[in-house]
């Protein structure tokens, strides 16, 4: 029996990726549910990530939108990080219901960015914003409980140093992460950016066929609020996405101006501000937009 064990009793597997095994765990001596990330020692880069987020999570602790963590737990074949056992991710929920409506994505939006604004404030870019690292809560409740997870990519940046390695999802990285000049927490708005888009419209605003063509189109291609379901969203939602999604990110919002925008802090109304949905809006419709996994 190994250390995990001896205190906590396997349950379901609820996803297998390239870092490691994610399951529910309950303790034996409460009954408390957990889920548990476990990754082989043999996985050199997956250790990594797996220690930075330990380390991350120890900071970022007591934050009601970052995921919780427990404690972790070494054995012979692999390290294992406790947390709070959450719902569905984002991107999974997106798929199964379509976008949200605008009322309901700025609640979404505030909860991520008043996490992001807590780690920034403790010196921590998460550098992997996208809807598969945004949790739902498990019980029934609102879009502004969920929880910003997976911080393996995270970075400690108060020393203000430049970075220059690539990390992150293709499809979500910053233009300055591409281009070898150096980057800085920033990315993360640009990440944000990202969010809002495809929570809003259901699809990625830059793809490709390969990875080369993708990274071109995030280096160069405009951003298009012209197709479908554009001309139903605000004004509002799409002046904020044009100065979340500035290339140059010398222009791009910063996160006190972004924080302070009118759409993120629109006052709650009973006008429906549902959308239509065209067929080329559907997430499963257009599979070369399609929110990537």
């Amino acid at each position: 029996m190994n250390s995990l064990e001896k205190s906590f009793i396997l349950g379901r597997r609820l996803a297998s990726a390239v870092d490691g095994t994610l399951r529910v765990i309950t303790e034996k001596t409460t009954g408390h549910q957990y889920a548990c990330k476990s990754v082989d020692w043999s996985d050199s880069i997956a250790v990594l990530h797996a220690r930075a987020e330990i380390n991350m999570l120890e900071r970022l602790r007591g934050h009601p939108n970052i995921i919780t963590y427990h404690g972790h737990f070494e054995d012979r074949g692999q390290l294992h990080i406790v947390m709070d056992l959450e719902g569905n991710d984002l991107c999974s929920h997106l798929r199964e219901t379509g976008p949200c409506p605008e009322k309901e994505a700025a609640r979404v939006l505030k909860a991520v960015v008043s996490a992001i604004a807590f780690c920034h404030e403790r010196g921590v870019m998460h550098r992997d914003i996208k809807p598969d690292n945004i949790l739902l809560p498990s019980r029934k409740s609102g879009y502004e409980n969920v929880k910003l997870a997976d911080f393996g990519t995270s970075a400690d940046f108060s020393d203000r140093r430049r970075f220059r390695d690539v990390e992150g999802t293709i499809y979500y990285v910053a233009p300055e992460v591409l281009t070898g000049t150096g980057y800085d927490e920033n990315v993360d708005i640009w990440g944000l950016g990202i969010l809002l888009y495809v929570i809003l419209s259901g699809y990625l605003p830059f793809h490709g066929n390969t990875e080369a063509d993708i990274f071109w189109n995030i280096k160069t291609r405009s951003l298009n609020l012209n197709r479908s379901p554009w001309r139903e969203i605000s004004a509002q939602a799409k002046d904020l996405l044009k100065g979340m999604l500035q290339k140059n990110p010398h222009r791009r919002l910063g996160l006190a101006d972004f924080m302070a925008h009118p759409w993120l802090n629109r006052k709650e109304t009973n006008e429906s501000d549902s959308q239509s949905e065209p067929e080329d809006m559907l997430i499963d419709s257009e599979p070369e937009d399609m929110l990537i996994d």
